[in-house]
């Protein structure tokens, strides 16, 4: 593996565009680390955001390598990894939160650490499962994180139901997908809102209440659906504007159980107005999973879930370019919204 190997879409700039494609060092991995050939990166809504806006990032960290999920081979392990050359796997990139850009995803060869990372099986594709990283860890922080909906963790081979039940706001992205899963996975029943035309979605990953977001009365409908059918574990938003959290709180407050909304909106945002008395709610920290909670959730329970099919990579992707050269025109794409789909861009 030549030193001279890697290239990078490197921001050169806060704000910068397009992305410049270059050379870039090659990682070596330390402690648990892994270096992953990267096969497949997926966009996420953060990434054009965080080109366009300039969060996350100091001024003294560019130029930088974003993008956060990724798939490949393992090609050199630290001296404490549990990993070996040659295995199939996804990870969650680490580069926002370590400042450091051997961690972005958009570059051929990368750096991933446990516990955000995993084995996939032969049945799994590097397309498919490169679709789970952000979606997976920002929908675990919010159902399980002790300081959020605080929901039984999952279990090798699934937990038995507990007859509780889990809204999931926004079932078909990519962030609520993953929660659906998750929280099935641990026992709970699951309601979930969409688009009518993404129902088979839902359907597909077990949700037993499915209702439209987009209908007048949609608040009514929740609330007659699920009234007596069980406590309410609590609401889990993947969608965090506020005319949303609202309607999220509306629900609760009429229904038996936790008075509880999770959220994916960001601490530090305006507090949503008007937001009732004896509803709590949980922003979904800019820091990862606690160490327990990752864990759980990427060490002990994802791989086997993805081998079993208990865990589908959901939504489905579609590939929109191939090379470092056609990531900049696949965060354009995302950036214009996309529904029940991951953008998907392959390096190999």
């Amino acid at each position: 593996m030549s030193s001279n190997a890697n290239k990078a879409a490197w921001i050169s700039a806060p704000k910068a565009t397009p992305l410049e494609v270059g050379p870039a060092p090659m990682p070596t991995p330390q402690g648990t680390e892994v270096t992953i050939q990267i096969h497949s990166v997926a966009l996420n809504p953060a990434d054009p955001v965080v080109q366009r806006l300039a969060i996350l990032l100091e001024p003294k960290d560019y130029p930088f390598i974003l993008g956060c999920d990724m798939a490949g081979t393992v090609v050199a392990v630290g001296p404490s990894s549990t990993f070996k050359p040659g295995e199939r796997v996804i990870a969650l990139a680490a580069s926002w939160g370590r400042k450091d850009p051997k961690y972005g995803a958009f570059q051929l060869y990368a750096l991933a650490d446990t516990p955000f990372l995993t084995k996939i099986p032969d049945n799994v594709s590097f397309n498919e499962g490169c679709v789970l990283g952000l979606g997976l860890t920002t929908a675990a922080y919010a159902l399980f994180n002790p300081d959020t909906l605080a929901l039984d963790l999952p279990k090798p081979g699934g937990n038995a139901p507990n007859g509780k039940i889990v809204l999931v706001w926004g079932g078909a992205s990519s962030v609520g997908a993953c929660g659906i899963q998750a929280a099935k996975a641990a026992g709970y029943t699951i309601a979930s809102t969409a688009s009518a035309r993404n129902f088979e979605l839902l359907r597909e990953m077990g949700v037993e209440y499915m209702f439209d977001y987009s209908s007048a009365t949609v608040i009514d409908d929740i609330v007659a659906a699920l009234k007596g059918k069980g406590e309410m574990a609590g609401i889990f938003s993947a969608i965090g504007k506020p005319e949303t959290l609202v309607q999220c709180a509306a629900v609760i407050q009429r229904l038996e159980g936790r008075q509880h909304v999770a959220t994916v909106r960001p601490p530090g945002f305006p507090a949503v107005e008007n937001w009732p008395e004896g509803v709590e709610i949980s922003n979904n920290a800019s820091s990862h999973m606690k160490s327990e909670v990752s864990g759980a959730v990427w060490g002990a329970w994802l791989e086997g879930a993805l081998r079993d099919g208990s865990m589908k990579c959901r939504p489905k992707y579609e590939v929109v370019g191939k090379g470092l050269e056609a990531v900049q025109d696949a965060m354009d794409l995302m950036s214009k919204g996309v529904s029940a789909k991951k953008l998907v861009v392959e390096f190999i």
